[in-house]
């Protein structure tokens, strides 16, 4: 016993880094002239050696092991179990594989002359890339990151990702916002394959109009975007790339179910239609008609819904450098949500629904949404000039959205084109690139809006705007040396309302280092606000609406947004590492104020008169600290305020000051039918958030003025048995965190709430955390594969 403790002692007191070499395999990849494959020290005749820099190193059936040989040939790579093989590839050379017997050094040798197309070139690809060579601050998130989670739709797609926040609107609707560097979402400019994503109407709700499943990619850059891609743009750019008619299966499904009673089922196919020609199409539906009333405070913890959208996309490529995409999109949604025992009053989901137009004296929410959209893409690039192109861009949709909140009754209709020319190409060389182009807006909105102030009065209220919007933009890519990179450009726009825009925008970047690379952001956006569906959530309540912008009319938000962002790749303990720390400030020019806390039963609605900014700072660690785990570690630090007419308080509300992000993932072997275990688990923990005031409720409908801290925990188990087929299981809000009495007004039990209180102090938009508790689901992926190519 007493020797053992004192080898123990004596393996704690041993630097980290012998016991490192224990675990590692050392070696030098070089080429076969002069080398007999003899062990080192072995060799006969003093052989020449010539080194291999750059040659890619991985055991055969974990690529995330992969390595590269250094500037001398030489390696290192965690070992592995004894028969395993080691891989070595590098363009011109012949792959070879090596049986690993316990070594911890070996000399790899490489016969030169393999032709260059069938070289095997082996990439690590992560679920999460950072790009250190693009001048923008950029994070894409592929398939593997967002198979990690459930991700039914694109609302729930950032759980995973420590940049963006997704929360809850309020406590009935389920409805789900995101918000980027301390703003909301509605700062950040959505696309759908580079073209107008959710936005006007659809600000909210359209992020749970676009399925998970059908999402290839998501690219999120931080900061003011680029001129070519609108003016919109003030926070960031979140680009979601679809899965198309190139990158999708022939044929991929996915069902999933929850313990809400939520079900689902998506679709995306692929067919080759022509030598030209191929079609994608994407189907999805979901219904949830389960009624759960987990704190029985007698409303529904989640909506009862049913949402069908269909998408068709076809891919053109022509033989003289003509390029087409264009795709249809139809979307129906209805849902039902409020007290239950307005609910219960429908026998059948078409009475539920029915409800839209026939109020009870129980409060309910009955929304539903039509839309269609139609986007085409026309590209061509001249054969004698590759670097030179001229595109056409148009973008469609028709949205009309319906809903009843209690006794208020909406009625909005969204019509929408964009139309973008661009040309590109070079000055002298490639190393000076240009775009430029022209751009139309046309957005026409008819609102029409009914509010019952009292039982016996009602006031309608219509607002109709059409914009046209011309505007010209250019510009300007300097990637003259290896160290620098810029990409400067600027619009102009003719707004029919508010006169000529100007958005400047600039990005550069420097390489510190050949890992070290250090960028900077600015830029200048505006957007013209919808008050009524960008605050949704204030539906749920007793709140007034009072507009105090009527003297000046409704005015635009404009904000100067200005970030830099510093990240190292580097290898921890030999594994692949990376550092990202970012800082971004957003100033308000001008800004549609939404102020809750004048009273607690109205909505004030005014333009800026003072100032108004949000500071941001994070710091994301990512290791590839095994080659079965993964790891993800973030902080970030928000400092919101806005100035209101009354003075303080000035700090944004449902804002967490300070938010810390963890993730833990790993990945088993892949069997000999490529199949794997896959777990994933992130924990985050949300910081206190300041609430709106509510000092003049009667204490039992008063709350704090500061929600505390609370931890928030997602798991997730998959069995792939193969490509085609996998099953997955996890769960949401593990700890079953629940946000206490969220709804005022509501009746807890305690103290029966009489109808006149009901009616004069509820609110459910006073939400900073989960209300259902802990949510089990489970689903399977199962589609059919394209043939492999012949290498």
């Amino acid at each position: 016993m007493k020797r053992f403790l004192i080898l123990c002692l004596f393996g704690l007191l041993l630097p980290e880094e012998n016991w490192a070499q224990f675990n590692v395999l050392k070696g030098k990849v070089l080429t076969e002239e002069g080398h007999d494959g003899h062990a080192p020290g072995a060799h006969q005749g003093e052989p020449t050696y010539i080194a291999l820099p750059g040659a890619y190193v991985r055991w055969s059936h974990d690529e995330a092991s992969t390595t590269v040989s250094d500037g001398f040939g030489f390696f290192k790579i965690g070992k592995s179990e004894v028969g395993d093989t080691l891989v070595v590839s590098m363009m011109g050379f012949e792959t070879v594989g090596w049986v690993f017997n316990g070594e911890s050094y070996v000399d790899i040798p490489l016969k030169a002359g393999v032709e260059l197309a069938s070289a095997e070139v082996v990439e690590k690809k992560a679920a999460t890339q950072l790009s250190l060579l693009s001048p923008l601050d950029v994070q894409s998130l592929n398939r593997k990151e967002l198979v990690k989670a459930a991700c039914c739709n694109l609302s729930e797609a950032f759980e995973t990702n420590a940049s963006v926040d997704a929360s809850f609107t309020d406590a009935v609707t389920g409805t789900r916002q995101i918000r980027m560097l301390g703003l909301d979402g509605k700062y950040s400019q959505i696309q759908v394959d580079n073209l107008p994503g959710p936005r006007g109407l659809s600000v909210v709700k359209g992020l749970m109009l676009i399925p998970g499943d059908w999402v290839n990619q998501i690219h999120i850059s931080k900061g003011a975007g680029t001129a070519t891609q609108g003016y919109e743009s003030i926070t960031g750019q979140i680009n979601v790339a679809l899965k198309n008619p190139e990158t999708a299966d022939p044929l991929h499904t996915n069902l999933y179910v929850n313990s809400a009673g939520r079900l689902e089922f998506n679709s995306v196919s692929s067919h080759q239609v022509s030598r030209r020609w191929r079609t994608a199409v994407l189907l999805h539906g979901l219904t949830n008609e389960q009624q759960n009333d987990r704190n029985a405070d007698g409303f529904l913890d989640t909506p009862m819904q049913k949402h069908y959208v269909v998408r068709n996309e076809w891919k053109f490529t022509g033989d003289r450098g003509i390029r087409g995409e264009y795709a249809l999109t139809a979307v129906q949604t209805e849902s039902a949500a409020g007290q239950m025992a307005a609910i219960d009053q429908g026998a059948a989901w078409s009475d539920v629904i029915g409800l839209l137009n026939a109020p009870t004296n129980a409060w309910s929410a009955i929304t539903t949404v039509d839309r269609v959209e139609a986007t085409a893409k026309t590209g061509y690039v001249f054969p004698d000039a590759e670097w030179r192109s001229i595109g056409t861009q148009w973008s469609y949709y028709n949205h009309r959205q319906t809903q009843r909140f209690g006794s208020n009754h909406y009625d909005g209709h969204e019509r929408f084109l964009r139309g973008n020319i661009l040309y590109a190409g070079i000055i002298g060389n490639t190393n000076h690139s240009f775009t430029t182009g022209l751009s139309y807006v046309y957005n026409a909105f008819d609102e029409q809006l009914q509010f019952q102030v009292n039982d016996s009065m009602n006031v309608e209220y219509g607002v109709e705007r059409e914009e046209q919007v011309p505007g010209v933009f250019a510009e300007y890519t300097w990637s003259g040396n290896e160290r620098w990179s810029v990409i400067g450009g600027v619009r102009y726009d003719q707004h029919n309302m508010f006169g000529g825009m100007l958005s400047p925008r600039l990005h550069a970047r420097w390489s510190v280092t050949e890992n070290v690379s250090w960028k900077l952001a600015a830029g200048r956006g505006f957007r013209t606000p919808n008050p009524f569906m960008e605050q949704l959530g204030t539906w749920a309540s007793q709140r007034q609406w009072y507009w105090g912008y009527d003297s000046q009319g409704l005015q635009p938000e404009i904000a100067t947004n200005v970030g830099t962002n510093l990240t190292s790749k580097f290898r921890l303990n030999y594994r692949e590492a990376s550092l990202t720390l970012d800082a971004y400030s957003t100033r308000f020019e001008n800004k549609l104020v939404v102020d809750l806390d004048q009273a607690t039963n109205a909505i004030h609605l005014y333009n800026l008169s003072g100032s108004s900014f949000a500071n941001t700072a994070q710091a994301e660690f990512n290791w590839d600290m095994h080659r079965r785990w993964d790891v993800r570690l973030a902080y970030r630090w928000v400092n919101a305020h806005t100035d209101r007419i009354l003075g303080n308080p000035t700090e944004d509300p449902f804002v967490s000051k300070h938010r810390g992000f963890s993730q833990v993932s790993y990945a088993s072997q892949l069997d000999e039918r490529e199949g794997q275990w896959r777990a994933d688990a992130t924990l985050q923990w949300i910081g206190a958030q300041r609430l709106p005031t509510t000092p003049t409720n009667p204490e039992p409908f008063d709350r704090p003025d500061y929600a505390p801290d609370f931890y928030q925990l997602n798991a997730q188990l998959t069995r792939q048995f193969s490509p085609e087929f996998s099953v997955y299981l996890g769960v949401e809000n593990a700890l079953n965190y629940k946000q206490d009495r969220p709804i005022i007004g509501a009746d807890y039990g305690d103290n029966p709430v009489a109808q006149e209180d009901f009616n004069q102090f509820f609110d459910a938009s006073l939400v900073y955390g989960p209300i259902f508790g802990r949510m089990f689901y489970a689903g399977l992926r199962w589609g059919i594969l394209p043939p492999k190519k012949e290498q």
